[in-house]
């Protein structure tokens, strides 16, 4: 069995943030896209090519785990979040007689923790190294670890994932990733600690293949294209674009704020099926984007976040903007402060978050020389219950503040008039361009 654990989060009664009342964790989670997770999905479909074994795929947040039936092999994907759920399981699944393999995010950057837990180790990206163990396993030669080395995996090699096993609950998004790497590098972000800093794409026709098996396992999904961000690489996205329009799905994706500079670009995006775009907007206090990523990025686009939300929308794009509560320049103004830019702005969803620092990331490295790590329960680290010491407020004003922000912004009025004023736009669209 493959096994995506759910995240158990920081209280029985809980998911999200133990301050928050139930109401609002329950608007918080409907406005999620729920996807299912794409590497479980490709580690299913290796597993059925060997032709040695019949395999199940089982994501808690989908369905329901029966753990009374028994499995030879139960391999676990870990994120910080759900990993104590997983080791938990592991722990369930050895006791039946089960060979426990962890890997995933979590696992690749503690491996001294996980090791407590599992059989075996895979490090890494893991569709080699996956393959590998499958077939050691089969002759009885299973080592403790299995590494594979950062950001050198050729993931033309990665096979169309097991589609045909999502959950029906899982298949109204069908997750597909084309490319791999992200040029910005920002200090709160753990992609690289497994993918390292190159940028790889996949071929034009691996990423056609991948489109058409999507289409056929669920002909009205979306596609969330996972790429950490797509429009970073103009060639490859017009690649993409090509291929999801010759599909005619619909499709959501993560990029940058450059994605807004070029209104043809935007224009070219919407006809071909790009409905929504998720852009890590982190601060609308330029004093916490200074040195947030490697080369400035975000700190230098500031002053354009508002014309390029306005570009993207006006074309019928739908931007998801998220954000980080609590960095270091953040005082108890922040609240506020975003809460007038995301209503200013008109932005069609918003993914508000606090400063959560992940291991394997600069930032946790960083909280953790200063002393300013609360917590190493990693149930608390869900992004929305704050976990660190946060330097110009009190976890309680982030709390309190936190709290302000999203019940406003979650309103049946102002996303009543967000989403009218997006209509709006859509009917301009095609009158004139954002000066």
């Amino acid at each position: 069995m493959i096994l995506v654990p759910k995240c158990a989060g920081p209280s029985v009664s809980r998911k999200w943030n133990v301050y928050w009342p139930l109401e609002l964790e329950e608007a918080v989670t409907q406005s999620m896209w729920k996807v299912a997770t794409p590497g479980a999905l490709v580690l299913a479909r290796i597993a059925e090519l060997t032709g040695i074994y019949d395999v199940m795929l089982i994501e808690e947040e989908f369905e329901d785990l029966d753990l009374a039936v028994e499995y030879d092999i139960v391999a676990v994907y870990t994120i910080t979040p759900n990993v104590k759920r997983a080791y938990e399981l592991a722990g369930h699944y050895k006791s039946k007689g089960a060979h426990i393999v962890l890997g995933g995010v979590h696992v690749s950057v503690c491996h001294a923790e996980a090791c407590e837990h599992a059989d075996t180790l895979i490090i890494g990206e893991a569709e080699s190294v996956w393959n590998d163990f499958l077939l050691d396993f089969n002759m009885n030669m299973a080592r403790d670890v299995y590494i594979q080395p950062v950001g050198v995996f050729d993931i033309n090699r990665s096979p169309i994932p097991a589609f045909h096993l999502l959950p029906q609950k899982a298949s109204n998004i069908i997750p597909v990733q084309t490319a791999r790497g992200c040029p910005h590098g920002c200090k709160f972000c753990n992609l690289r600690s497994i993918y390292g800093s190159s940028y790889r794409a996949k071929s034009s026709l691996n990423i056609e293949n991948e489109v058409k098996a999507a289409k056929e396992t669920c002909q009205n999904a979306v596609i969330y294209f996972t790429d950490d961000n797509l429009f970073c690489n103009p060639a490859h996205a017009e690649t993409v674009m090509r291929i999801a329009g010759k599909y005619g799905m619909g499709w959501y994706a993560n990029t940058d704020i450059s994605f807004g500079h070029d209104r043809e670009y935007i224009k070219k995006a919407r006809e071909c099926g790009c409905r929504q775009v998720l852009i890590g907007l982190e601060s609308i206090n330029p004093n916490n984007l200074t040195g947030i990523d490697e080369n400035d990025f975000k700190s230098r686009n500031f002053n354009k976040y508002k014309k390029y939300i306005e570009n993207i929308q006006f074309h019928g794009i739908g931007v998801i903007g998220s954000f980080i509560l609590g960095l270091d320049e953040d005082d108890i103004c922040i609240f506020d402060r975003t809460a007038e830019f995301i209503m200013d702005t008109k932005l069609y969803g918003a993914n508000i978050t606090v400063n959560t620092p992940y291991p394997g990331t600069e930032s946790f490295e960083q909280l953790r020389l200063e002393n300013r790590i609360l917590t190493y329960d990693w149930n608390q680290y869900t992004i929305f219950n704050p976990v660190i010491l946060p330097k110009k407020m009190t976890v309680d004003e982030l709390n309190e503040g936190y709290v302000r922000v999203l019940k406003k912004v979650h309103s049946s009025e102002n996303i009543l008039g967000r989403i009218n004023y997006f209509k709006d736009k859509i009917k301009d669209r095609n009158k004139t361009y954002v000066k």
